[in-house]
């Protein structure tokens, strides 16, 4: 069903894209039976060129489940360090009997040079600005877990759009849906190519959430830009997500890919209430990484 690689979330039909779905639900409900199909002799290299909490330990604990065996590296333990290259770092790493790598670079070329190089599949943890495919599975997983179908459900992204891959990957898994994501950032966060026919944007906040049944806040990510000067407390005040705005918008849920700014973004303690999908979109993150893990390293 998938090719080698797992880099984008536009590689996969609709049909794939709600099989990879279900198996995540399958393998949520067999692992409380203790019944998780085991792989023998599965070695599986961790590359991660960027931090990342839940979406590394979420693999982590994938191939835990799965019985993988995991050989993990980060930049700071690489000689990439030392001044090697990427193209020399894969090309090593290429000598090694892995059955599958999974990357975490803010650089996209990082996974182009990789499918060139490697031997074996490559799965995308975090491509840059680019994309981030198993985020948005899990993301879908959690709005599943929550409205029996997406036929008139109304998604709305809002904060900085221009440095988010997960809006990206988002759109893109929404969109195989036949629907359209609901777009708001500020002007300096606006997106330099929109798709009218994926997305909906909107230059009002508050008109953009009066059209939201859920609302995926983002974070601002300052380490990807220098030149951009940003008042965290004209932004929160202008911004914020909070108690009073679900409220007066009827907003049912509210979701956030983390790691969450509390008090910018979104109000502190919001990630709590009872309307905030946040903790599931991180349990759903082991589920959808067992089930592309079992696709790529084709275990039935």
């Amino acid at each position: 069903m998938l090719v080698d690689n797992f880099i984008n979330i536009n590689q996969l039909k609709k049909s794939e894209l709600e099989d990879i779905l279900s198996d995540s639900f399958h393998f949520q409900e067999i692992f409380k039976k203790n019944d998780i199909p085991f792989f023998e002799n599965k070695n599986v290299i961790f590359l991660f060129l960027e931090p990342s909490t839940r979406t590394k330990t979420s693999f982590h604990f994938a191939c835990s489940i799965l019985g993988i065996k995991v050989i993990d590296i980060s930049q700071e333990n690489s000689s990439i360090l030392k001044g090697e290259s990427i193209e020399n770092t894969l090309s090593t790493l290429n000598s090694y009997p892995a059955d599958a790598i999974i990357i975490r670079s803010s650089n996209h070329d990082d996974f182009k040079a990789a499918e060139r190089i490697l031997d074996f599949p490559i799965i995308n943890a975090g491509s840059g600005t680019n994309s981030h495919p198993t985020q948005t599975l899990a993301d879908l997983k959690t709005l599943k877990e929550k409205f029996d179908d997406f036929k008139e459900l109304k998604i709305s992204i809002v904060g900085d759009l221009l440095h988010s891959r997960v809006a990206n990957s988002f759109i893109e898994g929404f969109s195989k849906y036949k629907l359209k994501t609901n777009l708001f950032s500020p002007p300096y966060f606006k997106p330099e190519k929109i798709d009218p026919e994926k997305v909906n944007f909107y230059e009002d906040f508050e008109e953009c959430l009066n059209n939201s049944d859920v609302v995926m806040a983002l974070r601002i990510q300052k380490e990807r830009f220098k030149n951009l000067n940003i008042n965290l407390k004209e932004y929160s005040s202008k911004y914020q997500i909070d108690q009073n705005k679900l409220d007066k918008f009827n907003i049912k849920y509210i979701m956030h890919p983390g790691p969450v700014n509390e008090g910018v973004e979104i109000s502190k303690g919001l990630q709590n209430n009872i309307k905030s999908l946040i903790s599931n979109q991180v349990k759903n993150g082991v589920w959808v990484r067992c089930a592309i893990l079992n696709k790529i390293l084709k275990v039935d």
